[in-house]
């Protein structure tokens, strides 16, 4: 079986995870979301380790975490190189775990995440800039 758990430093994960669903994502996948520190919950460790211990060891995890190199992510590093069957993706976006989550029953799980964390579709735009090159290739006809 497959998990995603969703990560971040204050309310973030349980915010995304929140549109995520009312979005229609998330059918079917167990879903657990963690929110460091807040609510007095500044063990991010310990948090992590709770939360994995309710995932058996065998089932694959793919873990999506706000911000590369923050504290929450570095956990999760930590844990990546120390338990099997663990993914974890950073600079998570709303586009981004939804595209994930269409892939996480893919046979390869890791191929699945390659190949949605290398789309322009989950990647941020600077809508100025769209605008201008819809406007420079209107102006070519």
């Amino acid at each position: 079986m497959r998990h995603m758990v969703i990560a971040s430093h204050a309310h973030f994960a349980a915010g995304i995870s929140e549109a995520l669903s009312f979005l229609g994502g998330g059918a079917g996948v167990d879903i657990k979301v963690i929110c460091a520190f807040v609510d007095g919950k500044n063990d991010i460790a310990q948090a992590v380790a709770d939360t994995l211990a309710e995932i058996p060891a065998e089932d694959e995890v793919l873990v999506c975490t706000d911000i590369f190199g923050g504290s929450v992510n570095n956990e999760f590093t930590n844990v990546v190189q120390q338990r099997e069957n663990i993914h974890l993706v950073t600079n998570m976006n709303l586009p981004l775990l939804i595209s994930l989550l269409f892939s996480i029953n893919e046979p390869d799980l890791a191929a699945a995440i390659r190949a949605a964390v290398s789309t322009d579709e989950v990647r941020p735009k600077y809508c100025n800039d769209e605008l201008a090159a819809l406007n420079a290739d209107d102006e070519e006809f």
